[in-house]
């Protein structure tokens, strides 16, 4: 995905947090193939993978159905098609990869007076900033990696304590329709003990980002999600949700209206040194010669920088939305609008869209990632279970697709430098539409400077990580069916 980013996640699992599930894992290993076969109850609605075609099968594991299919493309359509580049260029920074990062860095540069041209693979907010779950997560978990920062994390808490609401400040600013929403964000816990828990590890990170939260109690709950299913919770008031594909199409447009130049079905093929700079070719065989060139291509990075592609965990990940529900349910589901995340498994993250649609997202099977009305069910029975009010409501599908996430060994995007003048800005993992426009904004301002010894995070070289895929065979294979059968039996 080219932001995300986008992180989106699509939503966040903590792996301890799933292994701790005892009753799920020991059900799990007797009865994973019930929860992946057409064998069990769940599995007789849809279809095998036999019904599928292996071209659909491996679209959709993959993740790269047709942007088409995301569901934040159906509320306005599809942005304008940009022109593919048909000559040669020159300017002073190259973007490659037109998602969230690259659309903001564009944006910020333009703002900033800085010749910019992208090149884009497809058309922009074709990767994870078009198909991630739309959540804005104003919060990182993991503060302790700040102490590798050469200034302890000090700028980089400054810019995030400023700039946590970009989606929000940047929507506003230029007139995006994207459904930003600051409605909060919350942590839902059916326990005493997961609360205890997270509100302990969440304290210290709210306090060094700047976050505002509240701790909630059953009846605040109550209020919050129209549901009793849980009566503990811990609100990130600056959070909330975004439409990630209009906002990235969003910033394309107002970068280009600031003077940037952007393409689209421009896949960038060749990097080769040029002079004091480089000089990109794509596949129609123009080419672009700049200063700098910024790669912001995160789980779709190509071979043409293969550092790039090999330093993160790549996973699919899928979302749905449903159709837009009655307005007696809309008003029973979420009435607060907060987008909604589980604890200490966050196996259904959910927003309600402006549009009156349930959007939620996880890792698709591997035995039947096309099979969206089976994943489909499995958060129905959820919904039912939380809001037992919907099950006199007709709730359908409307959108089903998958996209890819990139992971890293930290939790904390990559800011990479590949040599003098070439530089990769990616690796979102769940917190894309936040990082993303935030990172590119920095990496923008420092640009324009000539200092990217004064960027707000670390500047590193891209290291291979050891087994690409494990962090997906751990995640998608083992962890998520489990959680699936823990949620069927009542454990979580």
């Amino acid at each position: 995905m080219t932001s995300t980013e986008a992180g989106s996640t699509m939503g966040k699992i903590s792996r301890r947090d799933v292994l701790k599930q005892g009753s799920a894992l020991l059900v799990a290993g007797s009865l994973t193939a019930c929860a992946e076969g057409d064998s069990s109850a769940s599995a007789k609605v849809g279809a095998s993978k036999a019904e599928f075609s292996d071209a659909s099968h491996q679209a959709y594991d993959s993740g790269t159905v047709p942007l088409a299919s995301s569901g934040w493309t159906k509320t306005l359509g599809e942005g304008p098609d940009y022109p593919s580049l048909s000559e040669d260029l020159s300017c002073d920074v190259l973007i490659v990869g037109a998602g969230l990062a690259g659309c903001s860095l564009a944006l910020h540069l333009a703002e900033l007076g800085v010749d910019t041209v992208v090149v884009e693979a497809r058309q922009p907010g074709w990767g994870a900033s078009g198909r991630n779950a739309g959540h804005v997560l104003p919060l990182l978990r993991d503060v302790k990696l700040f102490e590798q920062f050469p200034d302890k994390g000090e700028a980089f808490f400054k810019l995030f304590q400023e700039h946590h609401t970009i989606p929000f400040d940047i929507a506003a600013k230029y007139n995006i329709d994207c459904d930003a929403t600051q409605s909060g964000y919350l942590n839902a816990m059916s326990s005493q003990k997961a609360f205890d828990k997270f509100a302990r590890s969440a304290a210290r990170p709210a306090e060094r980002l700047g976050q505002s939260i509240k701790h909630l109690d059953a009846a605040q709950m109550r209020d919050m999600t129209g549901s009793d299913y849980y009566p503990y919770g811990v609100l990130y008031e600056s959070g909330g949700r975004v439409n990630p594909y209009l906002l990235s199409s969003g910033m394309a447009a107002a970068a280009q209206g600031l003077g940037a130049r952007i393409f689209g079905d421009s896949a960038a093929k060749k990097l080769s040194p040029e002079g004091s700079g480089w000089k990109v070719q794509v596949e129609q065989g123009a080419t672009v010669r700049c200063d700098k060139v910024i790669f912001c291509t995160n789980a779709y990075a190509t071979d043409i920088v293969p550092a790039f592609k090999q330093s993160c965990y790549p996973m699919t990940a899928y979302a749905l939305c449903t159709e837009p529900l009655p307005d007696e349910l809309y008003d029973i589901i979420m009435p607060s609008r907060a987008t909604l995340a589980q604890v200490p498994i966050d196996l259904n993250p959910l927003v309600v869209d402006a549009h009156k649609r349930i959007v939620t997202a996880s890792m698709p099977s591997r035995r039947r990632p096309a099979d969206a009305q089976w994943h489909f069910e499995h958060h129905l029975k959820w919904i039912q279970r939380t809001w037992p009010e919907a099950q006199d409501f007709p709730i359908k599908l409307e959108s089903y697709w998958t996209g890819r996430v990139a992971m890293r060994d930290q939790e904390f995007p990559g800011m990479y430098q590949h040599a003098e003048g070439v530089y990769g800005l990616m690796h979102f993992n769940a917190w894309g539409n936040v990082m993303a426009p935030m990172m590119g904004m920095a990496l923008a301002q420092a640009l324009a400077a000539d200092r990217l010894d004064q960027l707000p995070f670390p500047l590193v070289s891209a290291q291979p990580v050891a087994n690409p895929g494990k962090q997906e065979f751990i995640i998608r294979s083992l962890m998520i069916p489990a959680a699936r059968i823990a949620q069927d039996f009542g454990v979580i």
